[in-house]
């Protein structure tokens, strides 16, 4: 790796590796959902299995997400403070290839893992867990434990547990919004105090927001991801960010050792992730040879697909362990992924950007 770019040069170029740390994290979901849903032995995987109980590979992985998500959503705000506009990407990037996922898993579920089998299409509980799901459950702080399964499909299970995390980075998409918004100050300052401010009030005064984002550990991250792109002309992440951290968990883990018996923290374990997320998505890890990676986002199509597969895989399979779970996983949602960035996201986004250049125009 070169020596490091500022964050804001990183980012504006496109040579970068933020999609493969996506695509890293989004794997490692995977890895970590595989340990739960394998039919042999159901329990951590071998990462989180060594940062237990304070931390899971799944739950780091989702917060490097969040904060990379409060990253970019901030730079597209500001490059672009205008609320229609601001919206109408956001749902171009989040809801077709979650429509799509949605339409076509409770498809194969409903024929091939209910009772009713294709019959069940007629009824309206599948177009209803549909619709909800791709509108985000239109935002709702509570969303009905009903709305998230359908009666006889899958045993009557969640369909797709993963799409929490989504249904939260819809709201944090409307809060950036809101901020953007009420801006009182020049729109990068603005985004500067009010990150801080949210992030204090996070932990020091519960009530805040607590109708609609409360959600403290995803929100701070974003939170520092919006903080971070309102200083990124000055960041500059690279070794030695990630060295310090390292050193700082091990220093930090004499006294919980000592008070708590294990040798990890919550803020420990994600200081090292975070650091080396912006250290590996800043450098040009990926070189000339991959670059056509640094254009395709296969991250998401994988986060919104492996659920729903595991489980079907789950009803199909003789009892399997963790890594026969995981390769067969990968196997089907691979090219899922592959299909929904190529023929579903890359050309909703690049419709949308079309039909956004003509207006301005």
């Amino acid at each position: 790796m070169q020596a490091p770019r500022t964050l804001a040069s990183a980012i504006a170029s496109n040579d970068n590796s933020f999609n493969l740390v996506r695509l890293v994290a989004a794997l490692l979901v995977v890895l970590f959902h595989a340990g739960e849903h394998n039919t042999v032995a159901p329990g951590p995987d071998p990462l989180s299995a060594l940062m237990l109980p304070v931390a899971d590979i799944g739950a780091l992985a989702v917060d490097v997400f969040f904060l990379l998500s409060g990253l970019f959503i901030t730079q597209s705000w500001l490059r672009d403070p205008d609320l229609l506009r601001f919206a109408v990407r956001r749902v171009a990037r989040l809801v077709p290839g979650l429509l799509v996922c949605l339409a076509l898993t409770t498809s194969v579920a409903l024929i091939c893992f209910s009772p009713r089998g294709i019959a069940g299409l007629a009824d309206p509980a599948p177009w209803r867990y549909i619709v909800n799901g791709a509108m985000l459950h239109w935002l709702v702080y509570i969303i009905p434990p009903s709305e998230l399964a359908i009666p006889g499909v899958l045993g009557g299970a969640a369909l797709n547990g993963s799409l929490w995390t989504v249904y939260w980075e819809g709201r944090m998409y409307v809060m950036v919004a809101l901020i953007g918004a009420a801006a009182i100050l020049p729109m990068r300052r603005w985004m500067m105090v009010m990150s801080l401010l949210l992030t204090l009030a996070a932990f020091q005064f519960p009530a805040v927001l607590a109708g609609y984002i409360w959600e403290a550990r995803l929100w701070s991250l974003f939170l520092c991801g919006m903080l971070l792109q309102t200083l990124a002309e000055q960041v500059r992440i690279g070794a030695r960010p990630f060295i310090v951290a390292c050193v700082l968990l091990a220093l930090n883990s004499t006294r919980w050792l000592d008070l708590e018996h294990q040798a990890l923290t919550v803020f420990g374990v994600n200081l090292v992730a975070v650091t080396l997320a912006l250290w590996v998505g800043s450098s040009r890890l990926l070189g000339s040879r991959w670059r056509h990676l640094q254009r395709h986002d296969y991250s998401y199509a994988i986060y919104i697909y492996h659920w729903p597969v595991m489980l079907m895989l789950k009803a199909v399979l003789p009892p399997v362990g963790i890594w026969t779970m995981l390769a067969a996983t990968l196997a089907i949602v691979l090219p899922l992924s592959v299909f929904s960035w190529h023929c579903v996201e890359a050309p909703a986004l690049a419709y949308v950007r079309r039909v956004l250049a003509s207006r301005r125009a």
